[in-house]
């Protein structure tokens, strides 16, 4: 059996090819009201927030202490190597991007493990 659930992993991978694809267009066809509304930091954490989601609802278990960490490893390293390429299709990279990239990653992994703390709470209540 595989450790992960297929469908959900491939909403995942193809949500993260989007936002790869999304960061690597020319700057002139990012809407411009995006850019004006300043909302870059709020775009980089919600998308890596519902990326690190969607990998997490691919695992077909509770995630171990080691899974959480190997899955943040590797969506800090997209996050990385889609800010360090950018430069090569004449875009910004940006320290300060890849930073909010971290920050949504640990809103949801913190939001999903709290989540997931409360309902396993309220099931042992039931249960007793």
């Amino acid at each position: 059996m595989s450790v992960f659930n297929m469908k959900w992993l491939v909403v995942a991978v193809l949500f993260t090819a989007a936002v790869v694809l999304f960061t690597h267009l020319p700057q002139a066809v990012t809407p411009s009201r995006l850019e004006a509304m300043d909302m870059d930091k709020l775009q980089h954490i919600l998308a890596y927030g519902a990326m690190t989601v969607l990998f997490v609802l691919s695992l077909r278990r509770f995630p171990s202490l080691l899974s959480v960490a190997l899955l943040f490893s590797a969506i800090i390293g997209v996050g990385a190597v889609d800010e360090l390429s950018q430069p090569l299709v004449n875009r910004t990279a940006s320290l300060a991007d890849w930073l909010a990239d971290v920050i949504g990653m640990i809103i949801a992994l913190a939001t999903f493990l709290c989540v997931s703390q409360l309902k396993r709470q309220a099931s042992l209540n039931v249960d007793t």
